[in-house]
């Protein structure tokens, strides 16, 4: 799994703006070309095989116990560069503008493809990679625009493997939101009086529609929001009539 955890300077190779189109709407979006020079073991972050397919030890070179050999020889001058068919999405990317830099341009969700490796004799190799995303804005846009051609020190990170999970089931919504049937119930008027039966109660906002899935913090702060945003179009479109 590639990623650079770790600050890596690169080369912003371009800048390209383009549209998404996410349902119905689109959105602005952004593909950069990054290259990093790097040592050839960079490459086991994407294959472990990549490597040894491209390189091999010196003829006749020492080894040492616990000490993987370097692999400096290129197997084939014949080749010019490599395309590899890697894709990750979901990524984060941090890019500094300078060294200094401390607080750095932080884009999510980011789509990693179109690897080209150019191997070079001595084990040293060019990187070649594009980034996608749709979390961008002008501000952020602009300053990148201004860096092409130039460097810039980015990190690279997947997604949290740790994530919170949470039960998706109808328990676990209604222990998130207790109040939601009662916020629904109030406004149909379903009869929710002191001691009275109800009768004719719509479906519960927690009744389940789909098989169980797990849910984020950031998905019960969306619904939640949602509920509010519903409730009060819905107040709203009654007082009006």
């Amino acid at each position: 799994m590639f990623q650079l955890p770790e600050t890596t300077e690169a080369r912003l190779t371009s800048v390209t703006n383009r549209v998404e189109r996410h349902g119905d709407d689109e959105h602005p979006a952004v593909s950069l070309g990054i290259s990093i020079d790097a040592a050839n073991t960079v490459l086991d972050r994407i294959d472990p095989h990549i490597r040894e397919a491209l390189y091999k030890p010196v003829d006749r070179q020492d080894s040492l116990p616990g000490v993987e050999p370097s692999t400096p020889v290129l197997r084939c001058n014949s080749f010019d560069k490599h395309t590899l068919t890697t894709s990750h999405e979901g990524w984060t990317l941090e890019v500094d503008e300078g060294i200094d830099e401390s607080t750095p341009l932080v884009f999510g969700g980011c789509k990693i493809d179109k690897f080209v490796v150019e191997a070079k004799q001595g084990g040293s190799i060019v990187l070649r990679f594009r980034v996608s995303t749709s979390d961008v804005d002008a501000d952020r846009l602009g300053k990148l625009a201004m860096h092409i051609g130039q460097a810039i020190w980015i990190r690279l990170s997947g997604p949290d493997p740790n994530a919170e999970a949470i039960d998706g089931s109808t328990e676990a919504f209604a222990a998130d939101y207790p109040d939601a049937t009662d916020l629904f119930a109030r406004a149909h008027d379903t009869g929710h009086d002191e001691g009275g039966p109800i009768e004719d109660e719509p479906p519960s906002a927690t009744e389940e529609t789909s098989r169980p899935r797990t849910r984020t913090a950031r998905g019960r702060e969306a619904t939640r929001k949602a509920l509010e945003a519903g409730m009060a179009e819905y107040l709203s479109s009654t007082q009006g009539a």
